[in-house]
């Protein structure tokens, strides 16, 4: 993954009290840039996607890419009642969270915005692939060393500071006799 650690992305994982979350599963979540936040309880899972939901909305706001969308991943818990229950609620209240499916160390998606994030994915994957493979032929980079832009005249600075200094206020008439 490109991003670095303190940068990796929260996923709400409810495992059973009982039982520790299998190491493979962590380095699966990894892979994906994820970080997981272990409940026990589904009510306090729900809860807890609800809030990393909307801590990856607030990334999105700042950043470029929006397709922050762990979710939820799921398991096999004791209390089956009661998380059918909390699917049944998150598809009813917040269906643009992803939830999954924890199966041979893998994640399988359980609802329709799962499906969707594991496609778009799926596709970004690819057409990494693609553009690493046939890199477009730039004429410069901005971050380039070589690349020194070409310093403004007095007249460009002046007219530039004109026109952020009247911006925004009303321009005035001259008065007609």
């Amino acid at each position: 993954m490109s991003e670095p650690l303190g940068d990796m992305l929260t996923c709400v994982v409810l495992a059973p009290m009982d039982r520790q979350v299998d190491s493979r599963l962590h380095a699966v979540l990894s892979e994906q840039g994820w970080s997981p936040r272990i409940e026990h309880d589904p009510r306090m899972a729900m809860a807890e996607a609800c809030l990393a939901r909307r801590e990856l909305q607030l990334r999105a706001a700042w950043q470029t890419y929006s397709g922050l969308t762990p979710g939820l991943v799921i398991l096999s818990h004791p209390e089956v009642d009661d998380v059918d229950a909390m699917r049944t609620a998150m598809n009813r209240h917040v269906p643009d969270i992803p939830i999954w499916s924890a199966q041979n160390h893998s994640l399988e998606p359980l609802n329709d915005a799962a499906r969707a994030a594991a496609q778009i994915q799926g596709e970004e994957l690819t057409s990494v692939t693609q553009a690493t493979d046939n890199p477009p032929a730039l004429v410069f980079h901005p971050g380039d060393e070589q690349f020194s832009p070409e310093p403004l005249s007095r007249e460009e600075v002046a007219m530039l500071l004109q026109e952020q200094k009247d911006f925004g206020a009303p321009t005035e008439e001259p008065d007609q006799p």
